[in-house]
């Protein structure tokens, strides 16, 4: 009789949470939107941010998980990398900010892996393109030169951005990206 019991329980918990994950799919909301509402005992979130970045993320929750995005492999220049929990973040930052007065134009990507912040740069199809640019860097930069490697990395882009080049350049060439897994496999 325990195990009947048991078994409608599971049961009944299934079909609740299978309701209640209906229900939330009917009622997708601006995410930026619910994040700028005010209520009461909580704070106030304040985002400053391309308006671009609001149609690509609204565009894909209506769109579902159709493939609308295209992944190739590259290769990035890394400039920095360590796990110094009092330093390495604003290293990080401070290396960056070096290069960006020598080099405007250079896409920057910092990101945490834990326990690593890392420092790359650069969006190159070839190794050979990466290769020049950290020739580059190590004539100019020759103190960070021991740092500097070329690194394997795969980048994401949308395939409607890809046919639209006004809407593919960035607003910011800085692009911060928090990894929360706990290997880097590049």
């Amino acid at each position: 009789m325990s195990r009947i019991k048991f078994v409608l329980t599971i049961l009944l918990t299934m079909l609740f949470f299978a309701v209640s994950a209906q229900s939330q799919k009917g009622k997708r909301e601006d995410i930026f939107k619910d994040l700028a509402k005010t209520k009461p005992g909580y704070g106030t979130v304040k985002l400053q941010q391309n308006p671009k970045v609001n149609l690509l993320v609204n565009r894909k929750i209506k769109e579902g998980d159709s493939k609308k995005y295209i992944t190739f492999s590259g290769y990035r220049i890394q400039v920095y990398m360590d796990n110094n929990q009092k330093k390495s973040k604003d290293e990080a930052y401070a290396r960056e900010k070096k290069l960006k007065e020598k080099y405007e134009d250079l896409t920057t990507y910092i990101s945490f892996s834990s326990p690593f912040w890392k420092l790359r740069v650069g969006d190159y199809r070839t190794h050979a393109d990466a290769l020049v640019m950290a020739k580059k860097l190590r004539e100019d930069f020759p103190e960070l030169s021991s740092e500097i490697l070329i690194v394997k990395d795969d980048e994401v882009r949308d395939i409607s951005l890809e046919a639209d080049p006004s809407a593919s350049a960035p607003a910011s060439t800085t692009k911060t990206e928090v990894k929360k897994d706990k290997k880097d496999k590049k």
